[in-house]
């Protein structure tokens, strides 16, 4: 009878176990932030620190809770607005921003971008690849309030639009972003267009076909973009603030051609340097490469990708959704987040972050 006993309590707790949810994490964007303390009283205001940085970024939650034999696993998606300090640690969620979607940010690239205004303490997000009520361009305050969209999935002639980059002025009143136009023939358009914040209006700075991934300089009056073209077109460009001046940032190192090459282009704080996957970090008066060392990570060399520079070096959030910090010599990099699957409690409230 004991043999009994003991056997049924085993298949119990089996089935317990196995009636547990799993969580799939995923990273993705992020961007440097003044250090927030979030009030414990409802409706006082977070206070943010003068001196000290933090990490904001997006994180996309999948809970997976089995169902009967004879039924399929039931999943939710939920999107959060969370911050961490600068080597990874006190992870917290500020506020859920979506919950439980019906077409969840697909993650087979670099399908969403963070960019903070310290200034505004505001957020502007650009989601490129998901559900059209999440596609577009967003803004929402640090302490994860009044979100709102001011770029939605079609453009004024109804044509299928998706914003892929977005990077503030200064001053908070625009955001430039990259406009891409899909189904459009022969290929996808990618232009660079800027916001107002307040009016909604849209200017379009470049007109195609292929201009991507701008970053306005900290002083606000210069874009670094990426332009696809041929070995005489391609390359690292510059242009005003308005559009105007548009210019290939020279290089001299090289012999074969002058231009850089390489994606994601940013800023370093005192606007001076520019880094860019596979091009390095590059002086922007001369065009001299400065630094193109690639550092060791888990085996083999790396490359910062979709980069924001802030003074504790480059804050990485790569398409294999993990975000990464690597110093300014380029000598070494470290995980700050890493995705991945979670076992959670039958009695899971909240995701694992939440401290």
């Amino acid at each position: 009878m004991k043999v009994i006993w003991l056997g049924l309590l085993i298949l119990a707790a089996t089935a317990v176990q196995a009636a547990q949810p799993q969580i799939l994490v995923e990273y993705l964007c992020a961007d440097w932030g003044p250090a927030m303390t979030l009030s414990a009283k409802k409706g006082d205001k977070p206070k943010f620190s003068a001196t000290d940085e933090e990490v904001y970024f997006l994180k996309q939650v999948h809970v997976m809770m089995p169902q009967s034999p004879s039924q399929e696993a039931r999943q939710t998606t939920s999107l959060y607005l969370c911050k961490m300090k600068s080597d990874g640690s006190c992870k917290t969620e500020i506020r859920e921003l979506w919950h439980n979607v019906t077409y969840p940010i697909d993650t087979q690239g670099q399908t969403s971008w963070l960019d903070v205004n310290p200034n505004t303490k505001r957020i502007a997000l650009a989601i490129g690849y998901a559900g059209t009520d999440l596609v577009g361009l967003w803004l929402v305050n640090l302490d994860g309030t009044e979100l709102k969209r001011i770029v939605t999935e079609r453009t004024e002639e109804n044509q299928l639009r998706a914003v892929n980059r977005c990077s503030w002025t200064p001053d908070g009143q625009w955001i430039v972003f990259s406009e891409e136009l899909r189904g459009t023939k022969p290929d996808n358009i990618h232009r660079i267009a800027k916001c107002n914040v307040d009016s909604q209006a849209i200017v379009r700075l470049t007109q195609g076909p292929w201009q991507d991934e701008p970053a306005v300089s900290p002083d606000g009056k210069t874009i670094v973009y990426g332009q696809v073209g041929d070995a005489k077109t391609g390359g690292i460009y510059l242009m005003d603030i308005d559009g105007g001046n548009p210019r290939l940032l020279p290089n001299p190192d090289d012999k074969r051609s002058n231009k850089h090459s390489g994606g994601y282009p940013a800023w370093s704080p005192d606007g001076k340097k520019i880094y860019a996957v596979s091009a390095g970090i590059v002086d922007v008066k001369s065009g001299m490469t400065l630094n193109n060392r690639r550092p060791d990570f888990d085996g083999r060399l790396w490359s910062a990708e979709c980069v924001h520079w802030g003074p504790l070096g480059l804050l990485g959030s790569a398409t294999s959704f993990r975000i990464t910090l690597t110093d300014t010599n380029l000598l070494s990099v470290r995980a700050l987040a890493l995705s991945g699957i979670m076992d959670a409690h039958p009695a899971y409230n909240r995701t694992p972050d939440r401290e």
